[in-house]
């Protein structure tokens, strides 16, 4: 992130129209022809190799040449559009470098608001793992031929900004949504331990019950589920209260695959319960309230 932030300081107008218009022909390619690129911004070629090599010293782009010369943004491009535009509108003010977490397909940071709030900076990075693993995951990228990580990462960004705007205002303890672009979403701060990290709680079996109550509200409320619970996305906070993170992958109640995700959303809690802190745990009265056998 130290990386993004010196390269912002050093763009201008004229830079971020070249990274726009890449970030529109990698809808169609990978590379972008650098031809293509110059008609975008109606300038000549040399024009555009001198930006285009200033982007490179920064990390922001990466050249092809092979039968065609042509450029592709890099994640820290990419990140440059994506906080610029939230500069701009007035959501973010400052960004840590230093993450509060990384995982496969995210990092997330610390921001502050220009009225002074903290919030939690998620970038999208599902570009980490391959093109072929994110299609076997992710049910919303269906079939396309051609699918870029920008558009993955914004995907899965959208779908997760969706998620928390639809659980928040019925109570679901999920991080409260505050705005979204391409691959970030930013939300209410995340403080507490993950579930897999906690050395102990006072009651198992009510934070158990706490986060079942959690899907129950989320699956007949709002018909979500989440599709991806498990102990590391499932955050203990002050007072052993539970909030629930990570949600690109949800589905709607009424997708034909809901009731398998949903049982094995509980089956890999209650095996965590079970293993850690010996709770006894009947899953298949949870089944049955929720209808689903």
């Amino acid at each position: 992130m130290k990386f993004v932030v010196e390269a912002l300081r050093k763009l201008d107008k004229e830079d971020f129209k070249v990274l726009k218009i890449i970030e529109i022909g990698m809808s169609k390619s990978e590379y972008v022809p650098v031809e293509f690129i110059a008609r975008g911004i109606r300038k000549d070629l040399e024009y555009v190799f001198r930006r285009l090599q200033k982007l490179s010293n920064l990390g922001l782009v990466q050249r092809m040449k092979g039968a065609y010369i042509g450029y592709m943004l890099t994640s820290r491009g990419y990140d440059c559009l994506a906080l610029d535009t939230l500069y701009k509108r007035g959501i973010l003010r400052y960004l840590s470098l230093k993450p509060l977490g990384v995982g496969k397909e995210s990092d997330v940071y610390e921001g502050i608001t220009p009225s002074g709030l903290r919030v939690a900076v998620k970038l999208h990075r599902l570009g980490r793992i391959s093109f072929r693993q994110v299609k076997k995951k992710r049910t919303y990228v269906g079939k396309r031929r051609h699918i870029s990580w920008l558009y993955e990462a914004r995907l899965a960004a959208e779908r997760e900004y969706t998620a928390l705007t639809l659980l928040h205002p019925i109570g679901v303890a999920v991080p409260k949504p505050i705005s979204w672009n391409r691959h970030v979403v930013v939300m209410s701060i995340i403080e507490g331990i993950p579930l897999y990290e906690c050395p102990e709680l006072d009651s198992p079996r009510e934070v158990f019950n706490e986060i079942i109550d959690n899907i129950k509200r989320a699956f007949k409320d709002a018909g979500i589920v989440h599709g991806d619970l498990s102990e590391y996305n499932v955050v203990i906070q002050e007072g052993d209260r539970v909030l629930i993170i990570d949600w690109p992958q949800w589905v709607p109640s009424i997708h034909p695959s809901a009731p398998l995700l949903l049982k094995r959303d509980i089956l890999i809690l209650s095996k965590f319960f079970r293993r850690k802190y010996k709770v006894d745990l009947n899953v298949e009265s949870i089944f049955s309230e929720l209808g689903v056998t």
